[in-house]
């Protein structure tokens, strides 16, 4: 799949302009994304359904905390199945877990995968008779009531979804056909999205040159503050060698960083090994911190989510060991103030150089 950098940044320009939009505010409220489920009929080429109790797991534990729901596109796997065969396999999973919410508490937003969701009842609505409720993107407001976060599912500019979509469907479904009786682990091609990897940039390009926080699914690539997990891992690793180069003699503290390190490497590993990695967005200095993305629930070990709650974005990984005490960890998180002070202030897109930054991010993934 191929992204136009010029027709994505005019159909973002013309969303973030458009006053029909819906705007949530989010002070004093708690909004949990979540983008490519890719639910399907439960069969082998339903890449959700491995993940299927992680979800209801996250589900539950987000109503019970009084979270607004935001499902971010690619909820429903179309181009491989009915909505009838979808709803029939998830009407009292995964569709129930949503209906709990109420409606007043879920918010639809459409993907390339699912974009005709609205040619019958939706099933993530308790009230039937409400039709057509999805749209193509959400701006929220920030504690201060300034508009300043875009939310898209990220398809558009893309080719597939725009110029030949007939074709790609097409080969989508032959594959279902086919599928059955290839000899390969199925959620690699769930977990390794074929989004080119120029993908990431161009978001990241419009949210930097807007000055606002843009966030996405469509790659499933798991981003914030504009940076993979596996970036955040090698910047704490070279912030640890830093301080061990700075403290020689001090022997307990390097034995300790020397700990982290090891735990860290192997972190690294498991990212690269399953390509989780992603082209940095900006080559040879730090992001700006304006761009990030839900991911997906298509990993082999669990799904990925933002919160936004109590003034902080949060990157969350749901592990599908269900005997993980807690079954959650949060992979990264700032305050929506300083990452705005971040985006608005700094012309040159360097952040994350202030004292004690990279000590935060150890702990964030160590939390």
């Amino acid at each position: 799949m191929a992204h136009d950098r010029l027709v994505t940044h005019k159909k973002l320009s013309a969303l973030w302009r458009n006053k029909d939009i819906p705007i949530l505010a989010t002070k004093g409220q708690r909004f949990v994304i979540m983008s490519d489920l890719h639910l399907g009929d439960g069969g082998r080429a339903d890449d959700a359904r491995d993940n299927e109790q992680t979800m209801l797991t996250a589900l539950a534990y987000y109503k019970k905390k009084h979270y607004t729901l935001i499902l971010l596109g690619d909820i429903e796997e179309f181009w491989q199945f009915t909505q009838e065969e979808i709803t029939k396999r998830y009407r009292n999973t995964i569709y129930r877990a949503i209906n709990a919410f109420g409606d007043e508490r879920v918010y639809r937003v459409f993907g390339n995968h699912d974009r005709e969701w609205g040619a019958s009842p939706d099933p993530v609505r308790n009230d039937p008779n409400r039709f057509r409720s999805a749209t193509e993107a959400i701006k929220l407001r920030d504690g201060t009531g300034a508009v300043r976060m875009l939310l898209v599912h990220g398809h558009q500019g893309d080719e597939a979804v725009y110029r030949h979509p007939w074709r790609t469907r097409f080969f989508v479904r032959l594959y279902r056909l086919v599928e059955p009786y290839l000899k390969f682990d199925r959620h690699t091609s769930a977990t390794q999205s074929q989004i080119t990897k120029r993908y990431e940039r161009i978001m990241y390009s419009w949210a930097k040159r807007r000055r606002v926080i843009l966030i996405c699914g469509h790659s499933h690539h798991a981003i914030f503050a504009s940076q993979s997990y596996a970036d955040r891992l090698r910047a704490a690793i070279a912030a640890l060698e830093a301080e061990i180069a700075a403290n020689p003699i001090d022997s307990k503290l390097s034995g300790k960083e020397n700990r982290l390190i090891k735990q860290l490497h192997e972190k690294l590993r498991e990212e690269l090994r399953v390509r989780r990695d992603i082209n940095p967005v900006e080559a040879g200095r730090t992001p700006l911190p304006c761009y990030f993305n839900a991911g997906c629930a298509l990993y082999t070990d669990g799904i990925t989510v933002l919160e936004l709650a109590d003034g902080e974005l949060r990157l969350v990984k749901w592990h599908k060991d269900g005997r993980r005490r807690p079954p959650y960890e949060i992979y990264a998180g700032d305050s929506l103030r300083a990452l705005g002070a971040a985006i608005m202030q700094s012309p040159s897109g360097i952040w994350g150089k202030k004292k004690g930054s990279s000590w935060k991010l150890v702990g964030k993934i160590f939390m």
